[in-house]
């Protein structure tokens, strides 16, 4: 680390990397090299740009790693630029496309000062309208979220699949389970489970044409619907993974109180979220904030999802950490004499 206080706070002050990073996904420069070196004459021709503006960029990025520049104006591909091309299995794209819906919520961050002092979300106020229906209103942002929400799941799902003992589980409800990854992750691995599929019209379709027809889907049941509303009954597991750090205490309380509902004799509840507690790092802590300012929701300690879950009548009896970092919270509906 640099000892010298005022690099580090130059370094830390950083905007023009993070958005000008912003500006060559969207722009899909890493998959315009892809294949190979080119000149800034030809990247700035494909996409649309003044070339001095675009070469400037570049250079910036290639400074940062991103690129490199064997010859001047001459950019070429990285291990770096290659987690940000469209076909890559790990891509960040989805991320830092400042045309979806994820980039397009880091833009809110121009209203911080707002909302540390109102500690209200600022989606809105950027605009005109609050993260959700937004989406509702857009069906090509509503796509773009929920492709991010699927390669974050995929990470997730090997993991959550070997962190429970799913033999001792007959149906599991996935609420807030965007495209299925997970879903189809469990049933793929355990042929004797059942499941159901929970969340928004636009998830719920590209979840049934992704996979509906394969073995996993014949054993599944896809739902269009929210949360909030009384949730389909039958299974003895529902799911949460990573819904309630996008929702402030009330509503996730509402949510849980929802799966209490729901949930028959014996049945379960799992939460799959981070844990923020002392150790917790700076990304988990930027995610914190960013969660803050887009949705209103946060991460939480053991102690808030005990203060969420309480008055929905659950009760955290339960906590894995798995192999992706995320902690599954097993809950038990709470008995009352």
């Amino acid at each position: 680390m640099n000892d010298n206080p005022f690099e580090r706070l130059l370094a830390l002050k950083d905007t023009m990397t993070p958005w000008a990073l912003r500006a060559v996904v969207t722009l899909k420069v890493p998959d315009l090299l892809a294949d190979g070196p080119l000149g800034v004459p030809e990247l700035a021709a494909r996409t649309g740009t003044a070339p001095d503006a675009l070469h400037r960029a570049l250079r910036l990025l290639a400074a940062r790693g991103v690129f490199t520049e064997p010859e001047p104006a001459l950019f070429a591909p990285t291990g770096l630029s290659r987690l940000l091309e469209s076909g890559h299995p790990m891509s960040l794209r989805p991320w830092l496309d400042l045309d979806g819906a994820i980039g397009r919520g880091d833009r809110s961050c121009v209203h911080m000062v707002e909302a540390l002092r109102t500690g209200s979300p600022v989606h809105e106020r950027a605009y005109g309208r609050g993260v959700w229906d937004d989406l509702a209103a857009d069906p090509a942002l509503a796509a773009s979220f929920d492709e991010a929400m699927h390669h974050r799941a995929a990470m997730l799902a090997p993991a959550l699949a070997a962190a429970y003992d799913w033999r001792t589980v007959h149906h599991v409800l996935d609420a807030g389970g965007g495209t299925g990854a997970i879903l189809a992750e469990l049933l793929r691995s355990h042929d004797h489970l059942r499941g159901t599929l929970l969340d928004r019209a636009t998830a719920v379709a590209a979840a049934r044409a992704a996979w509906g027809d394969t073995a996993e889907g014949r054993r599944c049941t896809f739902v269009e619907g929210s949360f909030f509303d009384a949730l389909p009954a039958g299974a003895d597991v529902i799911l949460l993974v990573n819904v309630l750090h996008d929702w402030p205490d009330e509503h996730a309380t509402a949510l849980l109180r929802r799966c209490r509902e729901a949930l028959p004799p014996g049945g379960r509840l799992l939460v799959a979220e981070h844990v923020r507690d002392a150790t917790a790092d700076a990304g988990l802590l930027e995610l914190d904030l960013l969660l803050l300012l887009v949705y209103g929701g946060r991460e939480r300690t053991l102690d808030d999802f005990r203060a969420v879950a309480s008055p929905a009548g659950l009760e955290l009896t339960e906590v894995t950490r798995t192999k992706a970092g995320v902690s599954l919270l097993a809950h038990s509906p709470r008995v009352t004499w």
